[in-house]
């Protein structure tokens, strides 16, 4: 079990990473369009892309990606409770 929580809080720390190192292309011209920046995208988007469409629109910034980085840290807290309680 405990090898199991392990894996879930380790996804859940690569998708932080992930989520930010795709934030931060954002920044470089003609990052976020290089085939890395592309997979990237599409696998951040699995996180940010929901938390978009249940997010209002705050003109030219994005905060999606913060949120989601936020609640991966809840998430992984919430595995942590769990496997010390085993």
């Amino acid at each position: 079990m405990i090898y199991i929580l392990l894996a879930i809080s380790l996804i859940l720390r690569a998708f932080e990473f992930i989520i930010l190192i795709w934030a931060l292309m954002s920044w470089l011209p003609g990052a976020s369009q290089s085939s890395f920046g592309r997979l990237l995208g599409r696998v951040a988007g699995i996180v940010v892309d929901p938390i978009r469409r249940i997010m209002p629109r705050t003109g030219m910034l994005d905060f999606s990606p913060l949120l989601a980085i936020i609640l991966l840290q809840l998430a992984q807290m919430g595995v942590q409770m769990i496997s010390r309680g085993f």
